[in-house]
């Protein structure tokens, strides 16, 4: 029947109303104060739609790429492309930090004052050390593949860091991260439960701005303070009915060992270097991780536990 038929209602001045939860979850006269010199790429997507409110309220001297809208912009998103022009800019103008906006709005690639391009690790750590730093008893979600070195973070800063999936999470829909600080997927994605339970990457530099003004040292003097990372991935093609056995092989070939099972099996030593075996939850692939003391030494690591995997097909 027609009176059965639902309408579909648009709440009015939603980017006024986003614009102003954000900025009374932060301490916008520290941000103000800062004067930050931001370059910003929307990569033609919808932060474009409720950026501009935001920015107004920061008092930071912005220059903006890609800003409007475009379909054909989103379809030829290519991430490296957009961030590697956008260093050009940073270094060209002399910014404080460089961010390109996905076209969702929901993943944050940063660039910091000198014009170097942070990988999604460098990210990570960056936003749990000033977190962490910020707020006694803080505590991080980040996925199981994440560095070691987050763990060693959160240890010695007293917070609490609570291991989820690969895929990213529901965040508002995750048991243990009720009253979590800060979660992070391995994508750039980053969310702060308190203002919104979910990615957004909106809020994650907005946060990251005040972070940074509180913290008074340049990102690139962050991300130095911090330790290289090596984490290596690989993928090896697995058909859905095999990646049962596959996963049962290799548990019981690590039972002996420190293992985290909170998605696939991870096999930590006592050095922090790491295996993850954990088979992909859409696509017929098992994705093998492993973090080394180098850079070759996690891909011998990663190559070696990817031969194993195929091992067990073969067998199978």
């Amino acid at each position: 029947l027609a009176s059965e038929i639902g309408d579909i209602e648009f709440p009015p001045r939603t980017a006024e109303l986003y614009t102003l939860a954000l900025v009374r979850g932060v301490d916008l006269g520290s941000i103000r104060a800062a004067r930050f010199k931001l370059v910003l790429d929307y990569a033609y997507g919808t932060a474009s739609l409720v950026m501009p409110s935001v920015l107004a309220k920061l008092g930071a001297e912005v220059l903006v790429v890609n800003p409007l809208v475009s379909t054909p912009g989103v379809i030829g998103y290519d991430r490296d492309v957009h961030t590697a022009r956008l260093a050009e800019l940073v270094r060209s103008s002399g910014a404080h930090l460089g961010a390109v906006i996905a076209p969702d709005g929901e993943q944050l690639r940063l660039v910091d004052d000198t014009g170097r391009v942070l990988d999604d690790s460098e990210a990570l750590l960056v936003l749990a050390h000033l977190v962490t730093a910020a707020r006694s008893g803080a505590r991080v979600a980040a996925p199981v593949n994440a560095t070691h070195a987050l763990e060693e973070l959160c240890a010695r800063a007293g917070a609490e860091l609570v291991y989820t999936t690969l895929g990213g999470v529901g965040v508002a829909g995750e048991r243990d991260l009720g009253d979590v600080d800060l979660v992070a997927d391995m994508s750039g994605g980053f969310a702060f439960p308190a203002h919104l339970p979910a990615f957004d990457a909106v809020a994650a530099l907005v946060h990251l701005l005040e972070l940074l003004s509180a913290d008074g040292r340049a990102l690139s003097e962050v991300v130095a303070s911090l330790p290289a990372t090596f984490v290596a991935h690989e993928e090896v093609m697995t058909p859905f009915e095999l990646k049962g056995s596959v996963m049962r092989h290799v548990l019981e070939r690590a039972r002996d060992r420190d293992l985290v099972l909170v998605d696939g099996v991870k096999c930590v030593s006592g050095d922090g270097t790491w295996t993850l075996v954990a088979p992909d939850s859409v696509r017929p692939t098992t994705h093998v991780y492993a973090e080394g003391r180098s850079g070759p030494d996690a891909v011998e690591r990663v190559a070696s536990a990817a031969e194993e995997v195929r091992r067990i097909l073969e067998l199978s």
